[in-house]
């Protein structure tokens, strides 16, 4: 390229970098201030939840009764310090007496709290237009006190007469947080402008790290086979049809690092990496380290027949020797191979199908090699998306129904509803969620599944009308739109029974919007229907849902039911804090995966209203409990 022509590319993107620097200033601040208005609204909701829990409490005049029952005040106090958080700095309640005069009815500082009838003077007038307008004001910093952001003035109003004020004071170290939030990315910026051609090369040396840091977690530093990410890639730009894999595990390696030390076990592991990629890499194949001693291997199908080459790696690294610190060691590995079917699209699914095989193995004494048969390779297509559009079309989909028993009475409250798929070529067997459940989320056919499930579940409630039902609804449920319609116009038309059905909300993403999502469970809930927080205790499901979610029912999450049978003592322990908790809150308390009678014993122990597991009940097809 021509001088000028270099230059004039240089100057073009110079401007074009300082134009985008500008803009991406500009949104910053957007971005920054958006967000502070959306906390603020949050705060809204947050006073308007807090006011109509006083009100519930209170039905009479608040000034009066605050006054003369000490034991409520108490109580009030403490409710209103539970909700203070690190964005809170106080939360009180304030009456104006006859003088014109701002006292404290409440006060939820944990340090310090003020007296009943306190005088409060307030350096804004905005609390005199609350009393007046009955409508929530937002005093700012420089109008509030010290140490505070800006208050939120809610009024109280019963009879057209503002009762009260709540006031709730957002923290200074909270604002500051907000506006230092992008604080980052304006620094950028400002030296973007600054330093506009040192960042076109440190975008140039950003490349080059990035290069480096690409080829690093692609490839394994010790035995220079691929990572688990670089599968993933992989398969994103070749069909998973068109290879075959094996997947191997060294037996009992711990024992080598344990005799010998860290450092010779990695010598042997490489040198064991290195014999692998002698027998594949000349057919094209890939190594690719899963775990510790574990490793996947994927060779092109037209290279050899898997059953060939499997028996072939399994013994020459049966007869292979290491020597280590003058010793000869020899490994012994399990394998599980597998032709990969034509149309599967889903590597985890082969993945899935040699490990539940290679565990076979080892469970057998270990030290062997299994290929994979014809009824292994149907599986595989149960993880296949077009097997699975074609089974939702068709509606080869069956419900069944597992009980949920009351602990102590051992008698069935309600069941849960659980879907399986039909098999195209055998109706007689079932296709468990556990096949096809990852490879749909997020996509339409998931939504499509949904509403099937939950059509069934209308026709069985109005079938059999002395049951109740529980159904599963996803985050991704509640936020599409024709799925809320379609729960919507059948909870409408079915009102009758409405109120015999559960929705259990499964999430594998935190929730953000806590306000659309609490009025979505307003929707639900409309006709009488509860909900249910499934898998409460792990994942995401938090305490924060108590508090900001209307809710009726805590499902405790199996791995924590699972964990008595290895932990009891501390298990039961984590177990009766829950039971606390949801007394207090007066929730529904449902533990799952009871698999035994020792677990069973253990919920009517710990006094868990509900019990669900294979012990009390499998998942039938609802005649089969009913009769």
């Amino acid at each position: 390229m021509k001088q000028q022509y270099l230059n004039r590319f240089i100057l073009l993107l110079t401007a074009l970098l300082i134009a985008f620097a500008i803009y991406l200033q500009y949104t910053i601040v957007e971005s920054t201030h958006r967000l502070k208005k959306e906390e603020i609204k949050k705060s809204e909701r947050y006073a308007q939840k807090i006011a109509n829990y006083i009100q519930s409490k209170i039905e009479t005049d608040i000034e009066f009764t605050l006054a003369n029952d000490p034991e409520l005040r108490q109580e009030l106090n403490r409710v209103l310090q539970t909700f203070l958080t690190q964005q809170y700095q106080y939360i009180f309640l304030l009456k104006k007496d006859a003088k014109g005069y701002f006292r404290f009815l409440l006060d939820g500082s944990k340090n310090d709290p003020e007296d009943f009838n306190a005088i409060f003077f307030p350096k804004s007038e905005l609390f005199e237009q609350v009393c007046k307008t009955h409508k929530m004001q937002i005093v700012r910093q420089q109008e509030g006190v010290e140490h505070v952001w800006l208050s939120l003035v809610y009024p109280l109003v019963k009879h057209n007469h503002t009762e009260a004020l709540l006031v709730l004071d957002l923290s200074e170290a909270y604002g500051k947080y907000l506006n230092d939030f992008n604080s980052p990315l304006m620094t950028v910026v400002k030296i973007m402008q600054i330093f506009l051609f040192g960042s076109l090369l440190l975008l140039a040396i950003i490349l080059y790290r990035y290069s480096k840091f690409r080829k690093s977690i692609l490839e394994d530093t010790l035995t220079s086979s691929y990572t688990k990410l670089y599968l993933e890639e992989f398969f994103n730009r070749y069909k998973v049809d068109q290879y075959n894999a094996i997947l191997l595990d060294i037996d009992e390696f711990k024992q080598v690092n344990t005799k010998y030390g860290h450092k010779s076990g990695d010598t042997v592991l490489k040198m064991f990496v290195d014999t692998i990629n002698s027998i594949v890499s000349p057919l094209k194949g890939k190594v690719i380290r899963t775990a510790g001693a574990e490793f996947f291997i994927v060779i092109p199908k037209d290279q050899v027949k898997i059953g060939i080459v499997a028996k072939k790696l399994f013994e020459i690294l049966k007869e292979k020797k290491y020597l280590v610190e003058n010793e000869v060691v020899s490994l012994t590995v399990s394998m599980s191979a597998i032709e990969v079917p034509k149309g599967t699209s889903s590597v985890q699914n082969i993945l899935r199908l040699l490990d539940e095989k290679l565990l076979e193995i080892k469970s057998k004494g270990k030290d062997n090699l299994g290929i994979l048969g014809i009824e292994h390779l149907d599986e595989s297509l149960y993880g296949n998306m077009d097997y699975i559009r074609e089974a939702l079309e068709e509606e080869r989909l069956l419900c069944l129904y597992q009980p949920i028993f009351h602990t102590e009475k051992k008698e069935i409250v309600k069941y849960e509803t659980l879907v399986r798929l039909i098999d195209k070529d055998d109706p007689d067997k079932l296709i468990s969620p556990y096949h096809f459940m990852k490879v749909i989320k997020g996509t339409s056919q998931y939504i499509k599944m949904s509403k099937l499930v939950l059509n069934r579940a209308f026709s069985t409630l109005k079938m059999y009308p002395d049951i109740e039902l529980s159904v599963n609804l996803d985050l991704d449920d509640l936020y599409n739109s024709d799925m809320m319609k379609l729960i919507s116009e059948n909870l409408h038309e079915y009102k009758e029974f409405a109120n015999r059905l559960t929705f259990e909300i499964l999430e594998d993403h935190e929730i953000y919007d806590y306000g659309k999502v609490s009025l979505i469970f307003q929707q639900l809930k409309a006709y009488g229907s509860k909900i249910a927080i499934d898998d409460f205790g792990s994942g995401y499901a938090n305490y924060n849902y108590l508090i900001q979610l209307d809710v009726e029912i805590l499902k405790i999450d199996g791995s924590l039911i699972r964990e008595l049978e290895t932990e009891p003592a501390r298990t039961k322990t984590v177990l009766a804090s829950i039971k606390a908790l949801a007394s207090t809150f007066n929730y529904e308390l449902v533990a799952e995966f009871v698999s035994s009678k020792e677990i069973y014993e253990a919920m009517k122990e710990l006094g868990i209203e509900y019990s669900q597991g294979f012990y009390l009940g499998e998942p039938k097809p609802i005649e089969e409990y009913i009769h």
